[in-house]
């Protein structure tokens, strides 16, 4: 599969762009010399992103659309005329707890995010491309398990084989689609677990297991994550279509 750009600037939108990890995403993208497009739900984070990547010479756009709303992303990708990639990087990390305890609404909300947010932007994508990759952003929680946070596990693992079965349905296009662990970094869910204080003994157990993995050197530079994104969307990985990209490709 070819899916080359001829290494033209590329307009590449990224949800969940304006923080954390996503921010990582967006200010290396830019730097790339992308076209960006950053979403979220925060307007206020959004703004703020929008005019620092633009003081740094970035061609930049914020949107608000949030990806539990499922016609938001959709929307805006029409309204753009299409994108040459998607990057799926927003979502929630869901309830904590024994699953059967926790609030199910919240639990399959997770689910609303992560997969129906993730799967109706590409969706939409798909439909405007005629060349171009879609990139959704999962996690090792999703390959292996992630007991008490089984909302956010079971989601990325959907999303995981959302990601197989798009590629062979697009098998006779040029667009590559594929999922891409970041690994833990410091940052977003994983820095929030090493720093979170809580009496609750679920939230305790999932923050002790995230500090023991910083201390023991399980965490991965934000920089080299947000660097092998950016060979991701220059279309490095095409060839692997429908699979799965981690660090062990840096």
């Amino acid at each position: 599969m070819s899916t080359s750009f001829s290494g033209k600037a590329l307009r590449v939108l990224v949800t969940g762009g304006a923080k954390e990890l996503g921010r990582a995403f967006s200010e290396v993208l830019g730097a790339q010399g992308h076209r960006l497009v950053i979403t979220g739900r925060d307007e206020e984070a959004l703004g703020a992103a929008e005019g620092e990547l633009r003081a740094k010479g970035v061609d930049v756009e914020a949107h608000v659309a949030d990806l539990g709303d499922p016609g938001a992303t959709p929307k805006l990708i029409e309204s753009l005329g299409g994108v040459d990639v998607l990057v799926n990087n927003g979502a929630l990390g869901g309830p904590v707890g024994p699953t059967w305890q926790v609030d199910e609404n919240e639990w399959w909300r997770t689910f609303e995010v992560n997969l129906r947010g993730t799967a109706f932007a590409a969706n939409a994508a798909i439909r405007t491309m005629t060349s171009g990759r879609i990139i959704n952003v999962v996690s090792n929680a999703g390959v292996h398990r992630w007991p008490y946070v089984t909302a956010y596990s079971v989601s990325k693992a959907a999303v995981i084989k959302l990601t197989e079965n798009l590629a062979v349905e697009l098998k006779r296009r040029p667009i590559a689609v594929l999922s891409y662990d970041p690994g833990m970094v410091g940052i977003g869910l994983m820095g929030r677990g090493c720093e979170h204080e809580s009496d609750d003994p679920d939230q305790q157990r999932i923050s002790r297991w995230a500090r023991s993995q910083r201390d023991s050197g399980r965490f991965t530079p934000v920089e080299q994550s947000a660097g092998l994104l950016a060979r991701i969307v220059s279309g490095e990985f095409d060839h692997r279509s429908g699979g799965l990209v981690t660090q062990n490709d840096a």
